[in-house]
């Protein structure tokens, strides 16, 4: 039974394994087995890797200095793993357009540029993508099936080696974009997964390869979603951030009189515009129904139940640092009636990171012991404030504290894909050379990326194309990521139209053939099409679900 039947049965699946040999140094060995599981299982497989030379004919797959004739091979580039073992940055543009010249590399090697790094060199140190004026390429070089080190690379985008590797940080603590790989490397674009490539890349080369090992052929783009809704082929997440609960506080109204008066004193007509407009919108229209644009739950809720899907919001649970909210009092007043709204309607609920979070394991188990405990349900998932996640840093503290998943990992300035995939995958720790119990959920689209003015700034016409077409990729791979919509940009003064774009986002998923579920719900079903069983604290009768959270995800047609 193929991986893609096991999942159908509802069970937790167990990939087939696929032999790779390697003879990559020993100490990249791990980093290259994750990489290769992170690749081969939206294929329905796993690797298992061998450094024996005796099983290297017989391998599905190499991945060698030396290519192995008649095995398809991935050139291992020496290069590439000198730079990870001195711990020292890809140099700019050391992503570019791979593609193999004519007779120089055989096998199944598409057409199509695929952006990789590392290329493959022959014994004269000449790439025979790019071979020099009389240079021959030599057998060796000839025999690889790729032109460029795949498995490199995509660590180097999964593991986000340029974090790891550049000091620089913005106000909110983040390595800011224009320090990213995708900025070094203007081939490389965030918003065209070039992982997504690498998979495909491998389907091509593996298949002919597994129907002449006589193995079972791999499973089809998506096959992990179809358990979680009849024919699903790819899946969203639909998830809200509840920075503020209620504008218009004393402390609210002060905050836009200082906003009015910065925006005076430089000039800036739209901004000072944009202030008092919420000011008469506030006294026209809220305050004679005694309403809120951020107490938006009624419409998130109404669209929602109307669509027959569901969603996440990410609460915080306390506020210990100004970046945290400037109406803290407000906000902890009102979020046991908007978590009691949220239960009622079955929706998932998820921590929203705070400041102290991301420094230690205590703060961060305490808070969400915290929410919990206030939502009366389980809190298997997180996402940041500000997105002030760091790979490096914060995932592990993750793991410690038991969540299932996080889905932090993106730039707040573009749209798009922060690891270069659009697939869940597992985070690698290096500090201990393993793949962390957690599930990265990619974030591709923020409402706030594509509106506010120090970001893209883009009205609503336009960051639906934005969206739609990221989402499309995911469509395209059969992938899963998650899509941030705000509780503020659902009152229609302050959404300008991008309440409108939400709803034909979601609509859009759903005639396409998509899953638009909660993160968890999604991480749910990856991890038990994946063999990955759930944390320890989520396992056996502990796991709080409530009855009306189970309704509402049957009705919204399934799930896991």
């Amino acid at each position: 039974m193929s991986a893609a039947e096991r999942a159908g049965t509802g069970g937790p699946a167990h990939l087939d394994a696929l032999t790779v040999f390697t003879d990559a140094p020993e100490a990249f060995a791990p980093r290259a087995s994750w990489v290769l599981d992170t690749l081969l299982a939206p294929l329905g497989r796993r690797a298992a890797l061998t450094r024996d030379p005796a099983h290297s004919r017989g391998a599905a797959l190499v991945y060698a200095a030396e290519p192995v004739p008649g095995v398809p091979t991935i050139p291992c580039s020496r290069a590439a793993m000198e730079l990870f073992a001195a711990d020292r940055p890809l140099p700019p543009g050391a992503f570019a357009p791979r593609q193999a010249a004519a007779g120089a590399i055989v096998g199944a090697f598409p057409a199509r540029e695929v952006i990789g790094g590392s290329p493959a060199r022959d014994a004269a140190g000449v790439s025979p993508a790019a071979p020099a004026a009389g240079a021959v390429a030599s057998k060796a070089a000839a025999a690889f099936t790729v032109p460029f080190d795949l498995v490199a690379s995509a660590f180097a985008l999964l593991a986000c080696w340029d974090e790891r590797t550049s000091a620089d940080r913005d106000r909110f603590g983040r390595l800011p974009y224009s320090a990213s790989v995708f900025a070094a490397n203007p081939a490389l674009r965030i918003e065209e997964p070039a992982v997504d490539a690498y998979v495909e890349l491998l389907r091509t080369v593996l298949g002919p390869r597994l129907a002449t090992l006589g193995s079972a052929p791999l499973s089809p783009a998506g096959w992990m979603w179809g358990a979680g809704k009849a024919g699903a082929s790819y899946a969203i997440a639909l998830t809200h951030d509840i920075d503020n609960l209620w504008r218009w506080t004393p402390r609210g109204f002060v905050t836009t009189g200082r906003r009015s008066a910065h925006a005076l004193r430089h000039g800036n007509a739209a901004a000072l515009g944009r202030e008092l407009g919420d000011i008469g919108n506030w006294f026209t229209r809220h305050l004679p129904r005694r309403t809120d644009p951020l107490w938006t739950f009624p419409q998130m809720l109404a669209g929602e139940d109307a669509r027959r899907v569901s969603s996440t919001f990410f609460v915080i649970a306390r506020h210990t640092h100004p970046l945290d909210g400037d109406q803290p009092e407000t906000y902890r007043k009102r979020t046991p009636e908007a978590l009691a709204l949220l239960n009622r309607h079955g929706r998932e609920i998820g921590l929203h990171g705070n400041d102290s979070d991301r420094l230690g394991v205590d703060p961060l188990s305490d808070d969400r012991s915290l929410l919990a405990r206030r939502a009366h349900a389980e809190v298997r998932g997180i996402r940041y404030h500000y997105l002030r996640c760091l790979y490096h840093e914060t995932l592990p503290l993750l793991e410690q504290a038991r969540f299932s998943y996080d889905t932090s990992l993106a730039f707040a300035e573009h749209e798009g894909f922060r690891c270069g995939c659009s697939f869940p995958f597992r985070p690698y720790h290096l500090g201990q050379q393993r793949p962390l119990d957690l599930v990265e959920l990619p974030l591709a689209v923020m409402d706030g990326t594509l509106q506010e003015p120090h970001y893209r700034g883009l009205d609503a016409a336009a960051a639906e194309s934005a969206a739609a077409a990221v989402l499309d990729l995911v469509d395209r791979s059969g992938g899963a990521v998650s899509i941030l919509w705000h509780n503020n940009r659902f009152d229609r003064h302050v959404a300008r139209g991008y309440d409108d774009v939400y709803w034909r986002l979601v609509d859009r998923v759903s005639t396409r053939g998509g899953w638009a579920a909660p993160a968890g719900d999604i991480v749910a079903r990856w991890r038990a099409a994946t063999g990955m069983k759930a944390p320890d604290s989520l396992q056996g009768a502990g796991a709080y679900v409530c009855a009306s959270r189970v309704a509402a995800t049957a009705r919204a047609g399934g799930g896991s």
